[in-house]
């Protein structure tokens, strides 16, 4: 179904267009004393979590300020966590301990000692539960002030973090290959234990690997065996599986259209609906622990080595196109994450945590990155899934809403109902005059959050072609077309729902 928009211009007085940095700008970094492989994580304000190599925790503010860092005595590798009031952010460190921090001044609240490092990341539940791994086999939970609820000894090591169903259930992987499922009590539910797969016996079956949940009701984990397993996490029977062409590290995250995405060391970027089955791969380079991150256009921001080995962040449309990459100063561990104005943050082997110019705010999905979704807390504890709702799209009050200043044109676009809704922006007919050299206006789509892309997907296409094309969640948006010629016949706006 497509609705357009037309409108007969007369010419168009010359206009100056100032946007602030492309897409993929680097914004600013921040230098810590060595690799940043944790993950950053942001508070509602906007600061930013994350740990070091170098042993310490940092806080900055989202203009890379700085604000604070806690020495924590050993390598930071886990990605920290907040609790509901982001008062307090955890983190894990390979001195053996989960740390509790004053999240405005980096104080230690308190600290809890295991019996060895702590790779893994925390996740905290509703009810303020701290859950972490620990390499000496234990999954402890932790009360808010630091005492100790219960622990399980799991065996093996437990680099896989925690994840928290809407029942307040756990699921994590180990090292020794089994999938773990545990109530609120600590008391076990089910262990699923890897297969032996055909032409895989000589493989690694462990998991470091953190998983998905589904609001259906399944839990999908990479393994480094090179198979994806999707579990029922009613009792842990396999649901589907699928092998890759190589270990899968890095964690699953959800795409638009209740799909599954994950990168591995295969060095493509999978997308598989809820079924098992394969939407799309594209080739993104090799990746280790770097999981995903999706955009509310249903963009993916993705870590790896391109074919020169040279490290990138590729971004990726919703249906698999490779639509951006940038070289970064070294390879990528950390997971990416965004804020809500779309700026993009990711930590770098080159021991520098990057700030770029996004697109989008993280999309509203129940797990759109590593550590769950716009929580942050590897929970979908109380998360209401409307993705699978009819949505409704329209091109509001046309006529009305859509405009002539000076050299653009200027449309109204309102998305509602229970879900995201897959668009297209694109131009139909010349309303060009003849001999200009361009034909393509800059496109610039805006929503609550600013600008959120601008002709990002088509910068090379004509405007004959999309423009700009992905998945709008529910809200008010606004589209311009800035020519850099006069206009003298009719041109339209057109707008496809997918």
């Amino acid at each position: 179904m497509k609705l357009f928009g037309c409108i007969l211009l007369s010419t168009l007085l010359l206009r100056a267009a100032v946007f602030g940095a492309e897409f993929g700008d680097v914004l600013w970094e921040f230098q810590t004393g060595d690799a940043v492989t944790s993950s950053p994580t942001l508070d509602s304000q906007g600061n930013l979590y994350f740990g070091s190599i170098d042993g310490f925790l940092y806080s900055l503010d989202s203009d890379g300020n700085f604000r604070w860092k806690h020495d924590s005595s050993d390598w930071i590798e886990s990605s920290p966590a907040l609790n509901a009031s982001e008062t307090v952010v955890y983190v894990g460190s390979w001195s053996n301990r989960l740390l509790a921090l004053d999240a405005a001044s980096g104080s230690l609240i308190w600290d809890f000692t295991t019996s060895s490092l702590v790779f893994a990341s925390p996740a905290v539940g509703l009810d303020g539960t701290i859950y972490f791994g620990s390499s000496d086999g234990f999954m402890y939970a932790l009360n808010p002030d630091g005492t100790l609820k219960w622990e399980v000894d799991i065996g093996g090591e437990l680099d896989s973090s925690p994840a928290i169903d809407i029942n307040g259930n756990l699921y994590f992987g180990t090292t020794s290959g089994n999938v773990v499922a545990l109530d609120l009590d600590g008391n076990e539910l089910w262990s699923f234990e890897v297969p032996d797969e055909a032409g895989a016996l000589l493989r690694d079956t462990g998991f470091t690997a953190s998983p998905m949940l589904t609001s259906e009701g399944d839990l999908v984990i990479g393994c480094q065996n090179f198979f994806i397993y999707c579990l029922d996490t009613g009792d842990g029977s396999l649901t589907w599986k699928f092998e890759t062409g190589a270990e899968v590290e890095g964690s699953c995250v959800e795409g638009m259209g209740r799909s599954v995405l994950v990168s591995g060391r295969d060095g493509f970027l999978y997308s598989f609906d809820w079924d098992g089955n394969l939407n799309w791969k594209t080739t993104v380079g090799e990746n280790f622990y770097s999981t995903p991150c999706v955009d509310g256009l249903g963009r993916i921001y993705v870590g790896g080595l391109s074919s020169s080995e040279a490290p990138i962040l590729s971004v990726v449309s919703s249906d698999g196109q490779l639509r951006w990459t940038t070289a970064v100063g070294s390879f990528i561990d950390s997971s990416p994450n965004l804020a809500p104005d779309g700026r993009l943050f990711v930590g770098s082997n080159d021991g520098k945590l990057y700030a770029m110019e996004g697109g989008d705010k993280l999309a509203s999905l129940g797990w759109a990155r590593f550590c769950a979704g716009p929580s942050g807390r590897s929970s979908l504890e109380g998360y209401q899934d409307t993705t699978g709702s009819s949505s409704q799209f329209l091109l509001q009050d046309l006529e009305l809403a859509t405009s002539v200043q000076e050299r653009s044109i200027v449309s109204k676009i309102s998305v509602f109902g229970g879900g995201p809704v897959n668009v297209s922006i694109e131009g139909l007919g010349s309303g060009l005059v003849a001999g200009e050299a361009s034909t393509a206006p800059t496109v610039v789509l805006t929503g609550a959050s600013g600008v959120i892309s601008s002709n990002f997907n088509g910068a090379a296409l004509p405007w004959i072609d999309n423009a700009i094309f992905g998945w709008l969640e529910p809200g008010e948006y606004q589209i311009e077309a800035i020519f850099d010629i006069s206009v003298t016949q009719s041109s339209y706006i057109g707008i496809t729902k997918q």
